[in-house]
């Protein structure tokens, strides 16, 4: 009987550890079905096309898009600062980012419910055109969603060195581990969820 209760009391204790690790709110690479890959292929969306899913708890008002420049070592804000309203009781949610190269034209997409946003993005004519190598890295697992915490989705490199360290979208936060290498270009990609209505 002793060993049922210790046996017991360890699956409580599994299932208790699990429910901590599974988040209520978060944002994940999607989870496409057979027939969502098969219209993402068609319209290209299996190029250059990166979608995730958003699971939230029907509070929260607004959703944040920005994209960054590392400048000096700080992030230097390059677009967005906005955001799209979110009707109360919303809970799930899909967005699409689209782009190559974070310096010139960059799509995003928007949908949670009915309301659906699109922006496109393109850079000035004054910013020259350099070639340069690029690897970017993705956000490729679910991560908990925090009201005004920002979640960064795409770090991306552009530089004519021949070595390149990338790392876990997570570093977003440590910008001076991009700094210490001297890469001619850092950008990033991050969403923001609040509780507050746009102003």
């Amino acid at each position: 009987m002793k060993k049922i209760m210790i046996l017991f009391s360890l699956l409580l204790l599994l299932a208790g550890c699990s429910a901590e690790a599974a988040p209520s709110m978060y944002i994940q690479p999607a989870q496409l079905d057979e027939r969502e890959e098969a219209v993402a292929r068609l319209l290209g969306a299996d190029t250059d096309q990166h979608l995730f899913d958003v699971v939230l708890d029907g509070t929260a008002r607004t959703v944040s898009v920005c994209t960054y420049e590392l400048v000096d070592g700080a992030w230097e804000l390059r677009s967005g600062g906005g955001g799209m309203s979110l009707q109360e009781g919303e809970k799930n949610g899909r967005m699409a980012f689209g782009f190559e190269d974070l310096r010139g034209e960059y799509r995003e997409a928007l949908q949670f419910g009915k309301n659906m946003s699109a922006v496109k993005f393109s850079a000035s004519e004054e910013e020259p055109e350099e070639n340069l190598g690029r690897t970017t890295s993705f956000l490729s697992d679910r991560t908990e969603i925090v009201y005004g915490q920002e979640i960064p989705l795409a770090i991306q490199i552009n530089t004519s060195k021949n070595e390149v360290v990338s790392y876990f979208t997570e570093y977003f936060f440590q910008p001076e581990e991009y700094e210490k290498h001297g890469y001619e270009h850092v950008y990033a990609l991050t969403v923001t969820f609040s509780q507050e209505l746009l102003s």
